[in-house]
This record gives structure tokens, sequence and C-alpha cells, in this order.
């Protein structure tokens, strides 16, 4: 695989995990950070801090499956990618690159709805929106160029 696609799972991978992690060493200021401004200062609740705790393993587990789906993190038992062709050694590669940009999408709209908001804008929702265009666009350039099978051998019908 490319330069192209590694560096876009690597890339994701390292931004779920940084969400990730944040939600699990402080969910406090992460409820904090997603507040609207328009609120009053409130102390997090306990659904809160168990839904931002519970999302920080998701997107940790997220980060996982992405780096051992893709093939870039051989699993135990697994073939070496010597001895395997590149396109049997990662058969979900695309299909990863897919649903991760699926996820960078539905995100973003999900941090738009309160980044376009003067009452709820905070600096959190600014990052989410932009990191997660920023991976969109690098997923759908993966996806185009990022598997290197442009020109390589390929009879054009």
């Amino acid at each position: 695989m490319s330069a192209i696609y590694q560096a876009y799972v690597y890339g994701t991978a390292f931004w779920y995990a940084i969400r990730g992690a944040c939600r699990l060493i402080d969910p406090p200021r992460v409820a904090e950070w997603f507040r609207p401004p328009a609120q009053p200062v409130l102390q997090a609740s306990d659904l809160e801090i168990y839904n931002i705790w519970t999302d920080g393993w998701q997107l940790l587990t997220i980060a996982l499956l992405l780096l051992t789906m893709s093939g870039l993190v051989p699993l135990p038992g697994s073939p070496s990618p010597a001895s395997t062709s590149s396109k049997s050694a990662k058969p979900y590669a695309k299909a990863v690159v897919a649903v991760t940009m699926f996820h960078h999408v539905t995100t973003s709209f999900g941090a738009w709805g309160h980044y376009a908001k003067a009452t709820h804008y905070t600096p959190a929702m600014g990052i989410g929106v932009w990191v997660n265009v920023f991976l969109t666009l690098a997923g759908a350039v993966t996806l185009a160029v990022g598997f290197g099978e442009r020109g390589r051998g390929r009879k054009r019908a």
C-alpha cells in the first residue's frame, strides 16, 4: 500500500485515539468543552460523565479496528506481508477508508450544528468540524490515488 494510504490510516487512528484518551482521562473537562457558552457553568452530571467515558472507549476501539482491519498492523498468526500479494493482504483496505470517511462526515455535521450557532460555538466544535473535513478530503484522496493501482498494467476496455 502507498504512503498516502498509510498516512490516512495512521492519521485517522491518531485522531480517534487522542479524542478517546481525552474523554477517558478527564471526562468533566470534556463536558465543559462541549457545553454551549449560552448555558451557565454547570457541573457535569453522572449521565454526561458516563456517556463521555463510554464514547472514549468507543473511539479507542474504532482506532484499534482501523489499524487491524487496514492490514498495517499485523495480527499474531497472520501471514507476513512478504508472503502475500498486496490485494489479498489487505482485503478491507478500501472499505476501512470508506467507513471512516462516513464517520468523519457524520461527526462533521454534528459538530457543525453547534459551530454555526453563536450561542453554541466552542473551540472544540471548530476543531471537530475542520479536522473532520480535512480527514474526509484526505480519505477521498486516498480512495482516488492512495492504493497505487493506476497505470500498473491494467488494460483499458
